[in-house]
């Protein structure tokens, strides 16, 4: 079991609140290949993209929903599923079949990273059904990469980290009807690994300092939880990172709390990225 550990927000968050925890309505279209952009009168762009960590240099990987169809890997060429022309709103895309070959291989999907973490609205991808959930804006162009990695699950480095958090929100509703903005903030500290990785134990990100435990989990996710206070509502935090790669981590933090009729929640995403040993 790991432990991680981050800094408080500057937003009212009492020292056990880490800061770090950072349809086409007029047309579709489906292609392989590389986008051009497009102007915000032309709708948005929904987009799919395959790595393999190592590269396997090949293999065909299906998905359904928007955008949907097969994606058929080719070594040193650029290859993605395109829905364009789309209108505000969200829209699913889940890798429903993995080339038996690249599965053979010892491949699994470990991580689903997307393009606008800094949205109001960021798109997101869910390990436990495949499945990318794109949230377009006005105009916006969105990439979400599948990626798949051999050996099993992926370890960070030991070492200096930088946590990159993105803007949040913390809203109520009920009998007292609030909504706070969570700021973006960029904090360094330090990682360590222990456990053979089943365990992360994370540091000094920031002046004020509250221990999380990160779990390894069977999906390759890390998950942990933090008890707290938001503008004085108390709440327990819970964590969930996607190692991307030995030096790169994206993940979410969610909260909910009802009481005296009111019911509170609190989300936001960030990045972690590793500076050096």
């Amino acid at each position: 079991m790991q432990r991680v550990q981050f800094l408080t927000t500057k937003l009212g968050v009492q020292h056990t609140v880490p800061r770090v925890m950072a349809v086409g309505v007029i047309a579709c279209a489906l292609m392989v290949g590389v986008p051009l952009p497009l102007s915000a009168a032309d709708g948005g762009r929904a987009i799919v993209k395959v790595e393999t960590q190592p590269d396997f240099g090949g293999g065909t990987f299906t998905f359904d929903g928007e955008p949907g169809g097969e994606l058929t890997l080719v070594a040193g060429e650029p290859r993605s599923l395109v829905a364009a022309g789309l209108a505000v709103g969200d829209r699913t895309s889940t890798l429903v079949e993995i080339d038996p070959a690249v599965t053979a291989a010892g491949y699994d999907l470990t991580a689903i990273v997307c393009s606008d973490p800094n949205s109001a609205t960021p798109s997101s991808g869910n390990l436990d059904n495949r499945t990318a959930t794109f949230r377009i804006d006005d105009g916006e162009t969105v990439t979400c990469v599948f990626k798949l990695s051999a050996g099993g699950c992926l370890c960070p480095k030991e070492g200096r980290w930088t946590a990159t958090n993105n803007p949040g929100t913390m809203a109520c509703t009920g009998t007292m009807t609030m909504t706070m903005p969570l700021t973006a903030a960029t904090s360094t500290g330090s990682m360590e690994v222990r456990d053979n990785c089943n365990l992360i134990v994370a540091s000094g990100m920031s002046e004020d300092e509250a221990t999380i435990e990160m779990h390894l989990q069977d999906d390759c996710t890390y998950k942990g939880s933090v008890g707290g206070s938001q503008h004085g509502i108390p709440m327990v935090i819970d964590f969930t990172w996607q190692v991307v790669d030995s030096e790169t981590i994206t993940g979410d933090l969610y909260s909910t709390h009802s009481e005296q009729g009111t019911t509170c929640e609190m989300k936001r995403t960030y990045e972690l990225n590793f500076t050096g040993p």
